[in-house]
């Protein structure tokens, strides 16, 4: 696998919950950066989309958007109960 090797700087208490993650579920820090990061942006790409259809079609109405959120609670997103809750 190809990697990119860059140097980055973190909050002291980020870096501490990013190793706290990575020794409590056996991984490197630099996998849970990856999933972080693949999330965050996944949420962005998301967002714009959403953007562009209501710059096209117009607001979501409340009802669709209730309805939006029972769908996404229907569907687990955001429910992964093995992630690991940042040290604290």
């Amino acid at each position: 696998m190809t990697v990119v090797k860059r140097a980055v700087s973190f909050d002291p208490e980020v870096w501490a919950d990013l190793e706290h993650i990575a020794e409590v579920e056996h991984i490197g820090v630099s996998t849970v950066v990856n999933r972080a990061l693949r999330h965050e942006l996944r949420l962005q790409r998301g967002l714009a989309a959403v953007g562009e259809w209501e710059t096209e079609h117009g607001a979501f109405t409340a009802a669709e958007l209730a309805e939006a959120d029972r769908l996404l609670d229907r569907a687990g997103v955001g429910a992964d109960s093995r992630r690991v809750s940042p040290k604290r």
